[in-house]
């Protein structure tokens, strides 16, 4: 058996290695196996919470003189002394043995050969159209808003933001689209919230009258995901109140990025160039890093509540940012002569090219869809359309499975696992009426061009099925952000720093399609998305992502049950029973 102190040595050994990974990466600073007189802590900094002061306490006890040096946005810091002599003390006391109040673990360190030059972070920052007013409200003025508000335990937690609670008067704001149904008004805003208007209008915030409000209570460690609240629906300015405490937001727009800070009781203010061309969140954390008159600190988050105020408008936008608008990001049509063009060259060529390192990243079956094959009754027939390299053809050998695909290099694959497979195209499959029990077809529809070929595809699928028999169909979203939080696919980007915007294309067939950026958001729905092989080869596939609700729209045009339609990290995902 490992003893303890051998299983911590392996622990502090990996926390270096990540650490001069990180630092090579992001500082070009090398680590050092011998003392220097520069310490990096590895597992600590601004963005775990760690202040200064905190630092200095573990410290004092040890040494006289010293300079820290907290990077902005990182997981790490720095600590150089007068001399290496100084720094192997340190280093011998705290590295893997003292731990911060209430952490599990204790503080990780290595040498290194430098620290970073450290830049002066200026406290205040210029985007155009944006402003922050602060003590816009007196304290009896927030503390009468905060007390209007009754969260009842069966509030709108709202299915799409299940991790804080919300309200909305006027109308309802969609998180999934960043939109509001303009023909659906709802409850209309409390007469004890119009004295906010006459303050609005006293701080020239606009010059609107407006008609929706969205409340939100954020906990301690809740955020707001970044985005760009649609143009066409809503006027140019749009306000928020922050209420209760303060929180950083960020505001991004390509490769820049600045955070500013709401304290309590501020009005921001966003319009023009602010409100149209940069996208805004809030970082899901418990502590903001802050400027303040001694320097850089760490501030806890509290409960924050927050009032955003928008004036609901009709018809097409009229701005000058028309790479970031959704009236200028229309796409031409796909129609039935280019359509097979483009899913030979874009789809069915590239599966043949990419099979054998598409078979090396496609292992481990997706828990939901195992769940509905552990429905299927001993005896039954399931079919798998688009098999792939057969991953849900394994397991279950009570039940007899087949499946099919249209590629011929995934078909071999199987084959040589014994799959019964065919190869075939989803489009027409040859299969009778009525005689599968079952049937599952994962990541496939999404790579049909038209409307009238994926509506085919479900037929087909539809058909083969017998009557009362289920299938379950994964498409790719487009909305790969819900409930708040990112889908897998957006949390694969470490540096996720931007929405895609889509400014590459490719013209093919007669039209024009957007190159997406991998790991960032769509803004299209018709894409051309990167395949990357390991020796660097890079291929374009076709996808169709799909809209809320496009789905059960397709499959209700059939003699079908919808049992359960859901959203599963990326993927809108439905069950039809045949009737």
């Amino acid at each position: 058996m490992e003893s303890e102190s051998g299983k911590n040595e392996k622990k502090c050994c990996r926390k270096q290695k990540r650490a001069q990974h990180r630092l090579a990466r992001d500082l070009n600073i090398i680590c050092s196996e011998s003392p220097t007189k520069y310490i990096v802590i590895c597992n600590a900094g601004l963005v775990t919470g760690l202040s200064e002061d905190t630092l200095k306490q573990i410290l004092n006890p040890l040494v006289t003189k010293y300079f820290i040096k907290m990077p902005l946005g990182k997981s790490y810091c720095f600590v150089e002394f007068l001399n290496e002599t100084d720094a192997k003390t340190v280093y011998d006391h705290v590295h893997g043995s003292v731990k911060l109040l209430q952490e599990k673990h204790p503080l990780y360190m290595t040498f290194t050969t430098s620290v970073p030059q450290m830049e002066e972070t200026c406290s205040k920052f210029l985007i155009p159209g944006l402003r922050v007013i602060e003590n816009f409200l007196t304290e009896e003025q927030e503390e009468v808003l905060l007390k209007s508000i009754v969260w009842e335990e069966d509030d709108d937690v709202s299915s799409e933001l299940k991790h804080r609670r919300v309200k909305h008067f006027g109308y309802k704001f969609c998180y999934d689209t960043n939109t509001v149904n303009i023909d659906d008004p709802i409850t209309p805003i409390p007469q004890d919230y119009h004295f906010l208007q006459k303050l609005f209008n006293e701080a020239e915030c606009g010059g609107h009258e407006f008609d929706q409000i969205t409340i939100n209570r954020y906990l301690p460690g809740q955020g707001i995901p970044p985005h760009i609240d649609t143009h066409s629906v809503f006027e140019n300015t749009i306000l928020s109140l922050s209420l209760g405490s303060s929180s950083v937001m960020d505001f991004k727009r390509g490769k820049e990025k600045i955070s500013i800070l709401l304290p309590a009781r501020s009005l921001l203010i966003m319009s023009d160039e602010s409100r149209y061309a940069w996208s805004h969140g809030i970082c899901p954390r418990h502590n903001d890093t802050t400027q303040n008159e001694n320097g850089t600190t760490v501030q806890k988050r509290g409960i924050r509540t927050s009032f955003t105020f928008r004036k609901v408008r009709r018809g097409d936008c009229q701005c000058n940012y028309h790479e970031y608008c959704n009236t200028n990001n229309t796409q031409e049509t796909i129609s039935e002569l280019n359509a097979k063009g483009i899913e030979n060259l874009y789809v069915h060529e590239v599966y043949e090219k990419i099979s054998d390192h598409f078979d090396q990243t496609r292992h481990k079956p997706w828990p939901n869809v195992s769940a509905f094959l552990d429905t299927i009754k001993v005896g039954g027939l399931l079919l798998d359309v688009g098999c792939g390299n057969g991953k849900y053809l394994l397991g279950r050998p009570e039940i007899y499975k087949m499946g099919c695909d249209r590629s011929l290099g995934l078909a071999e694959i199987c084959r040589k696992r014994e799959f019964e497979v065919q190869i075939s195209n989803c489009l027409s499959l040859p299969y009778r009426d009525n005689c599968f029990d079952a049937a599952i077809s994962i990541a496939v529809i999404h790579h049909l061009s038209t409307e009238e070929r994926r509506k085919r595809a479900i037929f087909e699928i539809i058909r083969i099925l017998k009557y009362g028999g289920k299938c379950l169909i994964y498409v790719w979203a487009k909305e790969q952000i819900k409930d708040s939080m990112q889908s897998t696919y957006l949390k694969s980007n470490s540096k996720l720093e931007t929405l895609n915007f889509q400014r590459e294309k490719k013209e093919l067939f007669g039209i024009t399609l957007p190159i997406h950026e991998n790991r960032t958001e769509f803004i299209h729905c018709d894409n051309l998305v990167p395949w990357k092989r390991k020796d660097g080869d890079k291929f374009l596939r076709f996808y169709h992502v799909f809209q809320s609700g496009e789905l059960e729209k397709l499959c209700s045009t059939f003699s079908v049950d919808i049992e359960k339609s859901y959203y599963d990290q990326g993927n809108w995902c439905i069950i039809l029973k045949k009737k």
